[in-house]
């Protein structure tokens, strides 16, 4: 299963500093707001965009989460959305303390723990049990991943195999947690639950084991456990113009061919093999780790013959805005065969303008062989992702669609 690509804090200002700090602001930014319009639904969930004080290009949501069969809720705004992974992922934080969650106890015993490793870092803390809903469907008994718990008792020392740096705190993620919504039910599936030692799953009763742990308690994503409009969703966001926008109102539309605010019409449906990934064909490049993800704030890929920016890190910087184009196609068949045409602009420059979102900025991949579509390529979309598994009218999943 693929492990998302995370590119939460790459962004810097025009002075070298951070892209800011703390929990995103409670609302969609003020200013002008590029915006589109869907048919309204219960299973509709508005989508907004982190200010550029933030970050650029960070797209946010709002659920509510409850204490397990009661009536005990509240609302968790500004989630990051992110297609690349599968599960909700909470600061402990922005939890109110009145919203006691349960938690869950492993295969072994113990209190279950869960690293989640990212491109750019890891997500440490419990696995516990919410009831999650978002617009009007709800996974009830969803087990979610709490991190940023300071409690030493609640929250023991890290195992050394969880890599890289934590960003599992608000300052690193600008946000209230991460809302994992890909093409797969579980963050980790069957490997977790048949292989003991395999680095996500731990039981922690003093010292922490990586144990196997069956897949009923793991992380997962929320939508296959809705009653209904359960087998994928769509992300519909506005066309932008070159200069950006201040912020952006989109949709989230859960359900494939469920209803009619979600039928496929005529979008081609592109397989995706069983790690989420489709081949991408650039520049004489033949990317077959390649995946579209709303967790990434840039298009990202490789391209040696773009020079590099001097205030965004690892951000392309052309002296003049280039129209490139790839070919996406399946890794298993050349049929179907889509042609995208994109642009990448100087991200130096379009940082500087302060606006939210873009629809032409990239930067390198750290990968050689993946392509990874991040937001910009969803703006002026309407994309569907299919659940792998789960039935829709073009077939069984994973695919995505566009």
């Amino acid at each position: 299963m693929k492990r998302a690509l995370l590119f939460l804090v790459i962004l810097l200002t025009s002075c070298g500093g951070g892209g800011g700090g703390g929990a995103a602001p409670a609302s969609a930014p003020a200013g002008t707001i590029a915006s589109t319009t869907v048919a309204p639904g219960s299973n509709v969930l508005s989508l907004y965009a982190a200010p550029a004080s933030v970050n650029v290009n960070v797209l946010l949501a709002s659920i509510t989460i409850c204490t397990p069969n009661s009536s005990n809720c509240a609302v968790i705004p500004n989630l990051l959305v992110d297609t690349g992974s599968y599960g909700l992922r909470l600061l402990k934080s922005a939890i109110p303390a009145s919203i006691p969650l349960t938690r869950i106890t492993g295969s072994g015993g113990g209190p279950l723990f869960e690293c989640t490793q990212f491109a750019s870092g890891y997500t440490w803390g419990s696995v516990q049990l919410a009831d999650v809903t978002m617009a009007g469907e709800t996974a009830y008994g969803l087990p979610v991943q709490v991190i940023d718990d300071v409690s030493a008792v609640q929250n023991p020392a890290v195992p050394g195999s969880c890599n890289g740096i934590s960003i599992g705190n608000a300052a690193a993620l600008n946000a209230n947690g991460i809302l994992g919504i890909g093409v797969f039910p579980y963050e980790c599936g069957q490997y977790c639950a048949s292989t003991a030692n395999n680095g996500v799953f731990f039981e922690c009763p003093s010292a922490c084991i990586s144990l196997a742990e069956p897949l009923n308690i793991q992380t997962q994503n929320p939508v296959p456990r809705f009653s209904s409009d359960n087998n994928g969703l769509v992300i519909v966001l506005p066309q932008l113009t070159s200069a950006g926008a201040s912020g952006l109102a989109g949709s989230l539309i859960f359900g494939i061919g469920t209803r009619s605010n979600n039928a496929l019409g005529s979008a081609t449906v592109l397989p995706l093999d069983s790690f989420g990934n489709f081949t991408t064909l650039y520049n004489g490049q033949t990317l077959s780790g390649s995946f579209i993800d709303t967790g990434s704030n840039l298009y990202l890929f490789q391209d040696g013959a773009t020079p590099l920016c001097k205030y965004v890190a690892q951000g392309y910087c052309p002296s003049s805005t280039q129209q490139l184009s790839a070919t996406l196609q399946s890794t298993a068949s050349a049929t179907p065969s889509i042609t995208v045409n994109f642009s990448v602009a100087n991200a130096d420059a379009l940082v500087a303008t302060g606006n939210a979102v873009f629809n032409n900025i990239a930067g390198t991949a750290t990968s050689p062989s993946s392509f990874d579509w991040g937001l910009p390529f969803l703006f002026g979309r309407t994309v569907y992702f299919a659940i792998g598994g789960s039935m829709t009218p073009a077939g069984s999943g994973p695919f995505v669609a566009f």
